[in-house]
């Protein structure tokens, strides 16, 4: 009966990520039928640049990942809807044409802080370095002619969006976290701010509900997809949103924990369907459904890092088996103590964004000694992650009546559990779920083919894998916390010495 439901209608979303694109091909009732994965990582061409190539990093990693569905058989004429989803906010700007101008500058880039600073002072705002805003600034003060070529300023799932169907426009929530520019109350751009920073209004596309059907995909996108033309697209959303659907973080008192190439705490302090349309996030007004609590920028890309770093020794070991590689290392990190026998990482490789957010501070291994082994090191990061979380996480504890873990490096038991101990808070894990799994879900739902939002809690996802806390690891946890804690206070003043001593490229 399933199979002949997702016949008839399946869901398609797609996820825009930082380390690679995910697709998922499922049913108004929640049955999956096919997931693609086409990894494909950022380049950093100079220290703090974080980049992507727009055309083969953001559209042809896309129609790969369809690509890999059709080959394993996914229906495309079965397609009802297809929602898109991605990191955020980047700098995606295009010409007249819709070819890219340059590449896309990423949220975790810090290449414009001196810019971040003067829009600051100019507008009277209070942006931090994600801010796709000062990034333009410095295109236009360090590339003109670039520059000059723009005519439209999306981020990485509203370039998707407009190659599917050739409609230039952006949701409200991304535009609200564009840099200052956007009037979340009566959902258009600010002119007096634009006009402040002398920035064309004209630059960006017009605000949408994320949910709006902002087009249908186009023959031209057909030709290069496989897809039908007609398909309806939604104007989508970044990818926090998509993921807290897409693991049913759904109502007041539940968090996620994403362990993504970025990694975040978030708390639904508002029913989630009740900012379908956007903005969702709350920056400080207390009115928005979802509050955001921590923002790691490197988590992920950090046992990447890791990986690279220790390739030789783990592939000896390991041979070519990637999975082998992570097992190795997973099984020696678990067998060590809670804190590592004494070793810490600060993991803020790009900056920190939480709880202070600080450009100039960069990642550090604290407490080497000739008795660690590249296992602590390894066992360090992932904690250095669950420390980073706790110190937004305390305060809000009393707030918090549910913890669900997603994203890729949730899959690892270790890590949920260092989590779980260092939060000292049960935390929930659904393998099926996803970014992709939740802007498929609202898309279903702005066609109408999904009408409720507990459906994706209640009947999508079934029979988490629960970690509970080791309270003698939580005690050991509480006293490295602290360390934790007093390093980064102290090595602030250092790494703001240190951040001006680089020669700032051009």
């Amino acid at each position: 009966m399933r199979a002949a439901v997702l016949k008839k209608s399946t869901l398609l979303g797609i996820d825009i990520g930082t380390q690679a694109v995910k697709a998922v091909a499922v049913s108004p009732e929640g049955a999956v039928a096919h997931r693609a994965v086409v990894e494909r990582p950022p380049s950093h061409p100079h220290p703090g640049w974080v980049e992507m190539d727009t055309e083969q990093g953001l559209w042809r990693a896309a129609l790969d990942a369809i690509g890999q569905m059709v080959q394993a058989g996914l229906d495309l004429d079965s397609i009802r809807v297809i929602g898109v989803t991605g990191m955020v906010p980047c700098l995606t700007p295009v010409d007249g044409d819709g070819d890219p101008v340059g590449s896309t500058i990423l949220y975790s880039d810090n290449r414009a802080l001196e810019e971040l600073a003067w829009v600051n002072r100019t507008a009277s705002l209070d942006l931090t370095a994600q801010a796709v805003i000062p990034k333009l600034v410095w295109l236009r003060r360090r590339h003109p002619r670039d520059f000059e070529r723009i005519r439209t300023v999306f981020s990485a799932h509203n370039y998707v969006v407009f190659r599917l169907t050739g409609e230039r426009s952006i949701d409200y929530d991304t535009s609200s976290i564009m840099g200052g520019i956007f009037d979340d109350t009566a959902k258009r751009w600010k002119p007096g701010v634009l006009q402040q920073l002398d920035l064309d209004p004209g630059l960006f596309p017009p605000p949408q509900p994320a949910i709006a059907l902002v087009g249908n995909t186009t023959s031209e996108a057909a030709s290069v997809t496989g897809l039908p033309s007609g398909v309806p697209v939604m104007a989508g959303t970044g990818d926090t949103f998509a993921t807290m659907l897409g693991c049913g973080v759904i109502d007041p008192g539940d968090g996620m924990v994403s362990f993504g190439t970025t990694g975040l705490l978030t708390l639904i302090q508002r029913p989630l369907s009740e900012s379908t349309a956007g903005p969702h996030f709350d920056h400080g007004e207390g009115a928005a459904s979802v509050a955001w609590v921590a923002n790691v920028l490197s988590v992920g890309r950090l046992v990447n890092w890791y990986l690279d770093m220790f390739e030789r020794e783990t592939r000896a070991r390991a041979g070519e088996d990637e999975a082998g590689r992570y097992d190795l290392v997973e099984a020696e990190a678990g067998r060590l103590p809670p804190g590592a026998d004494g070793l810490l990482v600060l993991p803020h490789w790009l900056g920190r964004r939480t709880p202070q957010p600080d450009p100039d501070l960069r990642g550090a291994i604290i407490g080497l000694t000739p008795g660690h082994q590249p296992a602590h090191i390894y066992r360090a990061i992932l904690e250095s992650f669950a420390y980073n979380q706790r110190q937004t996480f305390d305060p809000l504890r009393q707030r918090f009546h549910r913890l669900v873990a997603t994203a890729g490096g949730a899959r690892s038991r270790l890590w949920r559990q260092i989590v779980t101990d260092v939060l000292n808070f049960p935390l929930e894990y659904y393998p099926m779920a996803s970014g992709a799994l939740g802007i498929a879900f609202l898309a279903g739902h702005a066609a109408g083919l999904v009408p409720d939002f507990g459906v994706v809690k209640h009947d999508w996802l079934t029979d988490p894998d629960v970690s509970t806390p080791d309270q003698g690891a939580a005690a050991a946890y509480d006293r490295y916390f602290d360390v934790y804690c007093e390093f980064e206070r102290q090595m602030a003043g250092p790494f703001k010495r240190l951040s001006k001593a680089l020669t700032t490229p051009t």
